[in-house]
């Protein structure tokens, strides 16, 4: 009996001795691992700036909240007891969190799709470019200055489909049906949309997204805002190949129809999510197969 618990204790000495063995490895392992340490250093620095910039909301929304609250006293004749201010701290962090979830991950999805899609659609671009060179002279690609996200300009590529110097006459016009500037090759470029494939290089540098709203011509960007109150607030984000308001609307060609198209950017702005933008991928594929909104 003495012999059998010498050999017991014996055995849970060697079993505590191997588990002892295995923790100090490990640790050792883990002190090697400086990607880790790395990994650590930088997870902790994106909290700290996730978190100084929702406490930047919480402070600007508690303002408009104060505003509220005494606008809604005076209507109501009555005071509004308790403090909301922690309730939109909290709120702001869950809100910013996907917020800039959601823009890492599209910021992301538009790289990947844009370089991709520049290297799988590099023979059609040289087909073309063939056919835009035959068929009438002048340049392939055609650069316009557009407005971006928070009023930066760039340019806008594009395959050309009009006329050299159309435009020397008329100056800065929206494009119509029938219109007789447009070459035979840019008609059927733009009733297939593939006029605006290089925009991906735009997307690919930054400057668009897939999708969002369309980015107006500073000149005429000017006028409108004169005309159509908030359309300013298209310019919170970036501006896309595709948006909801070219799949939802027909082509615009005048402020009427600009101000039409602002209240689908407006509710894209508002609501936009990976499931809407998923929608407005399927609605866009609809529209180039079946050649609607292209003029």
């Amino acid at each position: 009996m003495l012999y059998i618990d010498k050999t017991e204790m014996l055995k849970k000495k060697i079993y505590l001795r191997e588990i002892e063995n295995l923790f100090f490895a490990w640790r050792e392992y883990l002190k090697e691992i400086k990607i880790l340490r790395f990994l650590f250093s930088f997870l902790f620095t994106l909290f700290i700036l996730f978190f100084l910039i929702s406490i930047f909301f919480w402070i600007k929304e508690s303002v408009y909240a104060n505003v509220d609250k005494e606008a809604t006293e005076k209507t109501l004749g009555a005071l509004i007891i308790g403090n909301y201010g922690i309730k939109i701290f909290l709120l702001s962090l869950i809100i910013n969190w996907a917020r800039l979830r959601y823009l890492l991950f599209k910021r992301i999805f538009d790289l990947v799709i844009s370089g991709i899609g520049l290297l799988l659609l590099s023979p059609l671009f040289l087909i073309i470019a063939f056919l835009i060179k035959v068929d009438s002279s002048g340049p392939v690609f055609f650069r316009q200055e557009r407005v971006g996200e928070n009023g930066r300009i760039f340019k806008i590529w594009k395959f050309r489909t009009m006329r050299e110097n159309a435009e020397a006459q008329t100056g800065p016009v929206w494009a119509q049906e029938d219109d007789p500037r447009i070459t035979r090759i840019g008609r059927f470029l733009r009733k297939s949309h593939l006029d605006e494939l290089p925009q991906l290089i735009n997307v690919f540098k930054g400057e668009m997204s897939l999708i969002g709203p369309r980015p107006e011509r500073p000149e005429l960007y000017k006028k409108i805002i004169q005309v159509i109150p908030h359309f300013s607030e298209r310019l919170k984000v970036k501006p896309g190949i595709t948006g909801l308001a070219q799949v939802r609307y027909q082509y615009g060609a005048s402020l009427k129809d600009a101000a039409r198209k602002l209240r689908y950017d407006l509710l894209y702005i508002k609501r936009r999510c990976w499931l809407l933008d998923f929608q407005i991928i399927l609605w866009t594929i609809n529209r180039i197969l079946t050649g609607e909104g292209a003029h």
